[in-house]
């Protein structure tokens, strides 16, 4: 036949040519097939199509009241409960009174809706696969948790992880324990869009939410694949709970949005998963309590922090965007830990964009801080009054750390009315007691790119009453030095430092000292955390006389007869290099007078400890030395007798290496 339309035997060839429009399909069933179908075949599957459709509501129905889905869908790790009514009209579209899928595996959860429409490709079921094109639902309930590798150190936040009561299988979080006691079945893949679901409970791992929300949007996990584009709207009012009682807030409400591109999440199993991550949280809530954070740091007992709290956060591939921010504030928070306590008022805030160049601020402040140091029953408090901290950054990206643009700390005033508890911060068995004293304290703090800490440090003491092994001082003191530290570094130094004495006065061996006075100055002391630790320095020391050190040693009644000698000698200067280099630690002491002058050294090395000192002028002197083998002390001894003594130290004063910051 001409054009090929037709073979020899009569036989007619597919035709590719799409059919008209008003062609019904069923006319060109047989056209399209890849053969050709005998007429009465055609009716046939004609025939048995339209009975299955017409018989299938009946059939699906049937096998949805009697249970007969729920056992075909029964695994080892999955479950389903269908409540009646529930009925289906055509394939993979279900309608269900109330429904529960309770899922084991790596991730289990609980799904509990009712008023259910779904439409499900069934033919997936087989591979393992859940395809939902559409989900409606009210009053849903999900929980959900992970098996755990490793328990240790998360015990808490375990504890508050949903239980699951009725989970098929083993109800087991730690994975290694559910290995031994059940054959692990591939885990399901489970897909869903057009997500129109109303909430009442939200359950994921340790965080608890009870109330209203709206759920939009779709989402995919399963083996290997991930992916989220859901939004909560109308969020609230609802709380927050820890675990199943604990509420820690409270009038929540709100909206999140959420986008996760289809992954691997094995892929990104560290925070580098953060950078796909594209969200908008903005929430309104009461916070009631923050002791929550005990789980995430089990050294720390975290209470009260009843406040409001604002959070307004636009996250972008990982990085909050300018708009963020945060607010929290407290009347009392505490914090205590072993040997430490905190109670403060607190108020938070981040501001994406709020430094004077654009990038990121952190602030903190308080009315008034206390915290306590404690060592049995005894605990030193001291108060840090309107305080304030501040951190800019360059950016905050939430997948990685983020550099340091300048910080800083202000604490005006410090202030501890009572020093008498003071020993519980010095070394146990400290011949120091402190019978009274008040402090008055400020710090001013900036940290730059490179993090070297740098600022001024005021300290006064007015009222001090000690008692130094046995001698009674009472005195007045004043510090002021400037700060400068690199932790980085492991360098820390005080620059212009000056400590001042006044109205000391001192009763020893039954003799009594009053108006005495220091002042000691140093341009520079370094300390270096390294190993071993290094210190130098020099201080400059003037005294109104030597009384307080010759009191000392007349404690034992050495030299007491020559006290009235010495502290008739005013006016007493010295000039004190200090270096040491872990067990060693090297003093060379200079002094310079019209009428007297000191000299000498001390140097230990371990165990080993060497001393040679002189005191005095042309008239009178003092030798005073310990070299191994007793105190000794020489009446006018001269530089002769201090350099015999001298040939017995080492000879170079320990020199310190690296560059000084």
């Amino acid at each position: 036949m001409e054009g090929g339309t037709a073979t020899d035997g009569g036989a007619s060839t597919a035709d590719s040519t799409p059919p008209p429009p008003h062609e019904r399909w069923w006319r060109t069933l047989g056209s399209r097939a890849p053969f050709t179908w005998p007429r009465k075949r055609k009716r046939r599957w004609l025939v048995g199509l339209v009975l299955l459709l017409l018989a299938y509501p009946v059939l699906g129905t049937v096998a949805l009241s009697s249970g007969l889905v729920e056992r075909v869908l029964a695994s080892e790790d999955l479950r389903v409960e269908i409540e009646n009514p529930a009925y289906t009209v055509w394939p993979g579209r279900i309608h269900m009174k109330r429904v529960r899928i309770l899922m084991n595996g790596t991730t289990q959860f609980i799904l509990d809706g009712r008023d259910l429409v779904i439409n499900v490709h069934v033919l997936e079921l087989v591979r393992r696969r859940v395809h939902v094109t559409k989900l409606a639902a009210h009053d849903v309930i999900y929980q959900m948790r992970v098996q755990v590798e490793d328990p240790k150190g998360i015990e808490k936040r375990l504890a508050a992880y949903p239980p699951l009561p009725g989970l098929p299988g083993h109800n087991v979080i730690h994975q290694a324990k559910a290995d031994k006691t059940e054959k692990r079945e591939s885990d399901w893949t489970v897909e869903v869009g057009g997500l129109d679901i109303a909430v009442k409970e939200l359950w994921f791992f340790e965080y608890r939410y009870l109330g209203k929300g709206r759920l939009r949007g779709g989402f995919m996990v399963g083996p290997h694949v991930m992916q989220v584009t859901t939004a909560v709207q109308d969020l609230g009012p609802g709380e927050v709970r820890f675990g199943a009682e604990q509420v820690i807030a409270e009038n929540l409400r709100g909206q999140i949005t959420a986008d996760i591109p289809r992954l691997n999440p094995t892929e990104h199993a560290d925070a580098g998963f953060m950078e796909l991550v594209t969200a908008r949280v903005n929430l309104r809530a009461d916070v009631q309590t923050l002791s929550q954070l005990d789980a995430y740091a089990p050294e720390l007992r975290v209470r009260d922090g009843k406040g409001p709290l604002a959070v307004d956060a636009y996250l972008d591939r990982g990085k909050l965007g300018p708009k963020t921010h945060f607010d929290f504030a407290t009347d009392a928070l505490r914090v205590s830990g072993e040997g430490f306590g905190v109670a403060t008022d607190l108020a938070l805030a981040l501001d994406a964009a709020g430094s004077k160049h654009g990038l990121p601020l952190a602030r903190s402040s308080s009315k008034a801080s206390y915290v306590s140091l404690a060592r049995g029953m005894r605990s030193f408090t001291v108060q840090i009054l309107d305080h304030a901290e501040e951190a800019e950054l360059d950016t905050i990206q939430l997948s990685r750390s983020t550099d340091l643009e300048h910080a800083s700390v202000r604490m005006p005033k410090i202030a501890s009315t009572d020093l008498h508890d003071l020993p519980v911060i010095l070394p146990e068995g400290a011949p120091v007691k402190v019978l009274a004293g008040e402090l008055e304290a400020a710090v001013e703090l900036d940290m730059d790119q490179k993090y070297w800490v740098h600022g001024p440090v005021t300290a006064s003491l007015s009222g001090l009453d000690l008692d130094l092994d046995g001698i009674r001082t009472r005195a007045n003191v004043a510090l002021k030095t400037g700060v400068r530290a690199n932790p980085k570094l492991k360098t820390n130094s005080v620059e212009n430092f000056g400590l001042r004495l006044r109205d000391v006065s001192m009763h020893a061996n039954g003799r009594d000292m009053d108006g005495w006075w220091l002042d000691l100055t140093s341009s520079r002391m370094t300390f270096r955390n390294t190993e071993p630790p290094r210190f130098d320095g020099i201080i400059d020391i003037r005294a109104r006389d030597l009384a307080p050190v010759l009191a000392g040693l007349a404690q034992k009644d050495v030299i007491s007869k020559l006290i009235p000698l010495f502290t008739s000698l005013g006016d007493f200067r010295a000039a004190t290099a200090i270096r040491s280099s872990g067990p060693i630690t090297d003093v060379a002491l200079t002094s310079e007078s019209d009428v007297w002058d000191a000299s000498g050294r001390v140097y230990k090395n371990g165990k080993d400890t060497r001393l040679a000192l002189v005191v005095g002028g042309q008239a009178v002197s003092l030798g005073i030395a310990e070299l191994g083998n007793g105190l000794e002390i020489m009446p006018f001894a001269k530089t002769g007798w201090l350099n015999q003594h001298l040939r017995e130290f080492p000879k170079p004063l320990v020199q310190m290496s690296g560059q000084k910051p």
